[in-house]
């Protein structure tokens, strides 16, 4: 302990700032060069499931801490509270961060009745960077409102007023670069409409199949995008205005994916797919004239047709990737009568160098691995990982492989 007292009264202050606050506390009482230090730490965690005894103890811990606390700036405040804690004490401690300037502010909060109003002087703070609402939250957003210096915006299962709020908040806050989505299981039909100049990435969580609300996402700025849905019908999205979109990740199941939807994606350099393309089997007029790396998810229904689309659509493609994530699902097997495309995809001739094949079955899978091993004039490595653990049979897989006339004379095969 010795050695650790000597250290400055920065360093220590850091040390702490990653400490929860009850043991921050706690400190005060090793030694006199500890016994004031606590109150300049300027980061305040307080979680109510890690204090034994009533809540009243712990309601009277957090207003004494966080009255007393004295650091210059009060960089966080993380609140994770339970159904015991009363509405008017998050509300008083919300209020208290915000007057000291508060630059992160996480509230977690489980209630089993109703959700919690936030209060109005949240929505004019110029100090909050950071903002992170989790579970019984009402997002009440008045009209009139300004978060200058927020840059990053969480929503976790929260609640609405009404399907103005979300895009009065997002216009409210001019410099926002950081956006999180994810609705909860009773949220079927707000809409979630993000009209966002600055935003640079967003994530949008939806697992509850059902009929929910539209989304429509206008972002003219994004470059990193991630899309987890299994809304049942999918004509209720709309993405639009993304040029400079860098990486995304789509999984969605719905079977209603429109070509109007895929043709935001257009400008993307890396892409990973998990969908079905059932309404859009041969879409016509898209070109991913940036896309240089694929990840397939070979999960869906008529995932060949979708590899296949992909590649006719690819000119510049570089670097492909299909994978069976046994834990979702298993790989879908290629129809009898399976065709490849009339014309051999521009980027098999011209661009692609490598692929890789996660969880190859060597089965049903066989002819879509030919396919590619054939008519890949630019292939440096091919690489597959089988899904079976008999040696036999991968043995047989690769033999099938090896014996292919590869167009590439470097091609190297290797098997996983």
């Amino acid at each position: 302990m010795d050695i650790i007292s000597a250290l400055s009264d920065d360093l220590l202050l850091r040390i702490l700032s990653f400490v929860p606050t009850k043991d921050v506390v706690a400190t005060s009482l090793l030694s006199k060069r500890w016994e004031g230090l606590w109150t300049s730490v300027s980061k305040l965690s307080y979680d109510d499931s890690d204090h034994t005894g009533d809540y009243k103890n712990f309601s009277q811990f957090v207003y004494r801490s966080l009255l007393s606390n004295n650091a210059p700036v009060l960089d966080k405040l993380h609140l994770k509270l339970g159904p015991d804690c009363p509405f008017i004490d998050v509300d008083l401690w919300t209020n208290i961060a915000l007057t000291r300037r508060v630059r992160e502010l996480e509230i977690d909060l489980f209630s089993k009745e109703e959700s919690f109003n936030l209060p109005n002087s949240l929505y004019t703070s110029e100090t909050l960077e950071i903002l992170t609402l989790i579970s019984c939250v009402l997002v009440n957003v008045p009209s009139s409102l300004c978060l200058p210096s927020l840059k990053t915006l969480k929503l976790d299962r929260v609640d609405y007023t009404d399907n103005a709020t979300l895009p009065r908040l997002l216009s409210g806050c001019p410099n926002l670069e950081v956006l999180f989505l994810e609705r909860h299981v009773g949220d079927e039909t707000t809409d979630s409409i993000v009209v966002a100049p600055s935003l640079q990435r967003l994530t949008m969580l939806d697992t509850h199949a059902g009929t929910c609300g539209r989304f429509v996402v206008d972002v003219p700025s994004l470059k990193h995008l991630e899309i987890t849905d299994s809304v049942a019908y999918y004509d209720l999205r709309r993405m639009e205005n993304m040029p400079v979109l860098e990486k995304a990740c789509v999984w969605i199941t719905s079977s209603g994916v429109t070509q109007e939807f895929l043709n935001a994606l257009t400008s993307v350099h890396r892409l990973s797919l998990s969908l079905s393309l059932s309404k859009v089997m041969h879409p016509s007029g898209m070109t991913f004239n940036q896309l240089v790396h694929l990840d397939l998810y070979t999960l869906t229904e008529g995932w060949w047709g979708l590899l296949i689309c992909m590649l006719l659509d690819s000119p510049k493609l570089r670097f492909l990737r299909l994978s069976n994530n046994k834990l979702t699902s298993e790989s879908k097997e290629i129809p009898i009568g399976w065709s490849p495309p009339s014309s051999v995809p521009e980027c098999l001739v011209y661009s692609l160098e490598a692929f890789v094949w996660i969880g190859y079955n060597g089965r049903q899978d066989k002819e879509m691995a030919i396919y590619l091993l054939k008519n890949t004039a630019c292939l440096k490595t091919a690489t597959f990982s089988p899904d079976s653990t008999d040696l036999a049979e991968k043995y047989q897989m690769l033999k099938v492989l090896a014996s292919v006339a590869t167009m590439s004379t470097s091609s190297q095969l290797l098997f996983d």
